[in-house]
């Protein structure tokens, strides 16, 4: 059994950094730091070295997409055209890998995965994805903030649906922003939502 530590969307790391702070055991576990905007790699690569760095936008498919440039800054960057804050800087075309296809590849059932989920608005498609495919079951603790509230005209009975699934699912081992247990999921993130 491996400790694994996965953070999708992880910006300029600082998620790691809280990672570590919950406990310090984390120091030995595997990392894998998922960011879609290559501007920002570099300072993940310097901050955590041992750390496994993957370019590329965690998705339900193998393609290239478009990846909207977020106009307060590089948090706010999005796949979907329809988050606010995004577009009037303009896009860039990005990787985008299957990430249920890359997690079967890299980890087995067996493995304690920690996971982070914050992708901007991508991350409807993605769960649904996890759980049809029963990767949910290979998640030990489940850190996840929805933007639902920033994409417009979206159906929040997705997210609703969404949330009590996981809940459900992880009960007390699962940390969703604004809620459930969110003040768990503030100490891990440090960068703010």
């Amino acid at each position: 059994m491996r400790n694994i530590f996965i953070d999708l969307g992880a910006g300029s790391g600082d998620d790691i950094e809280g990672y570590f702070k919950l406990d310090p055991k984390n120091k030995l576990h595997e990392v894998f730091a998922w960011e879609a905007n290559s501007d920002r790699i570099p300072n993940i690569t310097k901050r955590f070295p041992f750390a496994t760095v993957v370019n590329a936008a965690a998705g339900i498919t193998n393609d290239t997409q478009k990846f909207f440039l977020g106009s307060i800054g590089p948090n706010s960057s999005s796949l979907l055209e329809n988050k606010v804050n995004v577009g009037k800087r303009g896009f860039r075309n990005i990787e985008v890998k299957d990430y249920c296809q890359w997690m079967k590849e890299n980890f087995t059932a067996d493995d304690y995965i920690t996971m982070v989920i914050d992708i901007e608005g991508s991350e409807y498609e993605l769960l649904s994805k996890m759980y049809a495919e029963g990767l949910f079951d290979w998640i030990n603790q489940f850190y996840v903030e929805f933007h639902g509230k920033k994409l417009e005209g979206f159906d929040m009975k997705v997210e609703d649906d969404l949330a009590d699934l996981l809940i459900n699912k992880f009960g007390n081992r699962v940390y969703i922003y604004e809620r459930h247990q969110s003040s768990k999921f503030v100490r891990l993130n440090n960068e703010g939502t």
